[in-house]
């Protein structure tokens, strides 16, 4: 892309594609490069619904998200974003229609959409979560998607290790049907063959959640009527609290789930099972805590598209 560095203000936008979700995130950088949040939005349409690895995309979940993101792009132009951006995450990695979808998906947005991998999610992940909360030592970052978690280990800005899990929130829901234990014994099995978990216990790396899973789960902590990603950035989810959510969301039918306030729409459904992930990361890397990042990859992606043009984003800057 390219910026007219004479503009004192620039307006971009990302789009999201993700297996669970499709989000807009719309930020302008002055010439300091300190940035403003001009809009965000967030559909659920669940394009990872009912996929088997090499199998193809669901027609509605297709439909639905493409309707969903040409809506998006629409309303980003209207709020000044140029250039409008996109990626697609799991669900488009996995499906044997996924780049064909994604090239429709361009078409119809006018709008470069890219296809990230798991090693991309976990980086981006990382920058986001760093630049927006500047945490010192040793940091794992997860991300816990519709269809994968991220896993991202560095320390300051240094990123040391990065791995893709198939431990979506999403999969784990379908493939279990909600049971606690079938969710947290397939986590564990996982977990305990990661390398990047082991070396994060060893260095006693402080846990980090970015991505819906951690924010809902902070939101439901804090009590929120209704979701403030000012207040969840940051939040600290002591492990008796994350525990404490995670027994009352089990005990619940999926409609009152998703009637909780704070939650996106249709969250309700499969946070139980992206609940038990972070959990589960946290048992297994020895956290008593997790410090949430409301600065997922769409953050830090926007931020490397803009360095890339020339313009520096500082995320520190940046209102959640």
């Amino acid at each position: 892309m390219t910026l007219d560095p004479a503009r004192r203000e620039h307006v971009a936008a990302v789009i999201d594609v993700g297996s669970n979700s499709v989000l807009l995130l719309v930020v302008a950088v002055d010439e300091r490069g300190r940035g403003r949040t001009v809009d965000r939005a967030l559909a659920t349409t669940r394009l990872g619904r009912g996929l088997h690895a090499g199998g193809a995309l669901d027609p509605a979940a297709r439909a639905g998200t493409l309707d969903a993101a040409v809506e998006l792009a629409v309303r980003a132009r209207r709020a000044g974003a140029e250039p409008v951006l996109g990626f697609a995450t799991g669900a488009a990695r996995d499906a044997r229609d996924g780049r064909a979808f994604v090239a429709t998906l361009a078409r119809a947005t006018s709008m470069p959409v890219e296809i990230l991998t798991g090693e991309d999610e976990a980086r981006l992940a990382f920058e986001a979560a760093q630049g927006g909360l500047a945490l010192d030592g040793p940091v794992l970052v997860a991300d816990v998607g519709g269809r994968t978690t991220e896993l991202a280990l560095g320390d300051g800005r240094r990123l040391s290790a990065t791995v893709s899990l198939p431990l979506g929130a999403l999969s784990l829901t379908e493939a279990n049907g909600g049971d606690r234990l079938d969710t947290a014994a397939a986590v564990d099995a996982v977990l305990a063959r990661t390398d990047v978990v082991a070396r994060a216990r060893d260095c006693g790396a402080r846990l980090v959640g970015s991505g819906g899973t951690a924010t809902a789960l902070a939101a439901l902590a804090l009590d929120l009527p209704e979701y403030a990603p000012e207040r969840v950035q940051g939040h600290v989810l002591r492990g008796g609290t994350l525990a404490k959510i995670a027994t009352r969301l089990a005990a619940m039918s999926p409609a009152a789930r998703d009637a909780l306030p704070g939650l996106d729409p249709g969250r309700g459904a499969i946070l139980p099972a992206g609940a038990t992930v972070l959990d589960r990361v946290r048992a297994a890397t020895r956290n008593e805590a997790v410090v949430v990042s409301d600065f997922g990859v769409r953050h830090g992606y926007l931020r490397a598209a803009l360095a890339r043009a020339g313009v520096a984003l500082d995320l520190a800057t940046l209102s959640p």
